[in-house]
């Protein structure tokens, strides 16, 4: 295949992204009201994250702008489906997906930044994927008891998962070969120090 050149590749990337949020914005159109202002909003909220996405993309490696624009677009989109009626939830009982969707979206600035899974963005983001599938689950009344008996009844699991969670790490570090999580350009000693 024909190799582009920079500028042409950036103006293939701005193409890209407009028709998918083009194509994104017809689906949206027939369900979204005539006189209803918060699809307009919605869209420009868009707009803007697409931007933000493009430049991170194209000018610098600035991992919070392409978090700030990933997050901005997906988020406006969600909030778009349940105001124009796609999504017959309220959201009230969809705000946990804002969690959800900042946990997937610091994972991908991870990757974007670093052209690789590093624990500093993965562990948080599954964490906080994690939290916002559990609030999820209260949210639209899948657990009847409320959030705070949740808590008082369960931080023991919590507390045994943890620990688990601790033992196999140690147990896998100490495989030969092994330094996850540990960032692969550090420096591990033969006693486990890790160096700068």
């Amino acid at each position: 295949m024909k190799k582009f050149t920079v500028p042409i590749l950036n103006v293939l990337l701005a193409v890209g992204v407009v028709c998918v949020f083009m194509g994104f914005f017809l689906l949206i159109h027939p369900f979204a009201g005539v006189g209803n202002v918060a699809p307009f909003v919605n869209i420009c909220l868009i707009l803007v994250g697409a931007l933000c996405f493009y430049v991170s993309l194209v000018t610098y490696r600035h991992a919070p702008l392409f978090f700030f624009g990933l997050y901005l677009c997906l988020a406006a989109s969600l909030y778009l489906f349940v105001t124009s009626g796609i999504l017959s939830v309220s959201w009230t009982q969809l705000w946990p997906c804002g969690v959800v969707l900042c946990g997937i979206c610091l994972f991908l600035t991870g990757l974007f930044r670093h052209r690789k899974v590093r624990s500093a963005y993965l562990f948080p983001g599954v964490l906080l994927v994690l939290l916002g599938a559990v609030f999820l689950l209260f949210s639209f009344d899948i657990v009847t008891i409320s959030f705070r008996e949740f808590v008082a009844r369960s931080w023991p699991f919590f507390l045994m998962g943890v620990g688990a969670f601790l033992i196999g790490l140690f147990l896998y570090q100490h495989t030969p070969g092994n330094h996850f999580p540990y960032e692969a350009d550090a420096d591990i000693t033969d006693d486990g120090v890790i160096g700068e």
